[in-house]
């Protein structure tokens, strides 16, 4: 009996708004993962990611800054930055004086290696961050010599003008 006189008193359209309203807040609750994006939130988190934390408070700020990147992610580093975060939440809750917890962050340090390898990568190429510094190297150019050969890593610091 209930169920009829709600029913009666909705119409098509307020249905319709109601979806159509429940759709645009799913849309504004999750950032957009883009590359642009990252890059604005990295330059927001990276003061905190960059300095080396030495208490508990500072190590809980820290894994929020990776937390927070993570919201943002785009897919081609998503993955990657998912493992470190991991890694950095685990890390923050390691008791030393417990073993199995301190193999436990050892052994999915080891495991997250080439995430974190490729994860600095993209920064790199893509927000001109190193995110091992916190320092921004801009914009720069590698000479056609160095660009052609076998390298794997480039020392920044002497390739910049």
């Amino acid at each position: 009996m209930i169920f009829r006189r709600v029913s009666t008193h909705l119409r098509p359209g307020s249905a319709l708004l109601g979806a159509l309203i429940s759709i645009g807040l799913l849309g504004c609750a999750s950032p957009e993962r883009t590359a642009t994006n990252f890059c604005r939130q990295l330059a927001l988190e990276m003061p905190g990611i960059a300095e080396q934390p030495a208490t508990p408070e500072m190590i809980k700020s820290t894994v929020e800054h990776y937390k927070n990147l993570q919201k943002v992610a785009p897919l081609q580093v998503e993955a990657d930055w998912d493992a470190l975060t991991l890694l950095m939440e685990k890390a923050s809750k390691i008791k030393a004086s417990d073993p199995a917890s301190v193999q436990e962050v050892v052994d999915l340090s080891y495991a997250s290696e080439k995430s974190a390898a490729a994860a600095s990568t993209w920064v790199l190429a893509t927000c001109g961050v190193d995110i091992s510094t916190g320092l921004s190297v801009g914009s720069f150019s590698v000479a056609p010599e160095v660009a052609t050969t076998d390298v794997t890593t480039i020392d920044v610091a002497t390739t910049l003008p």
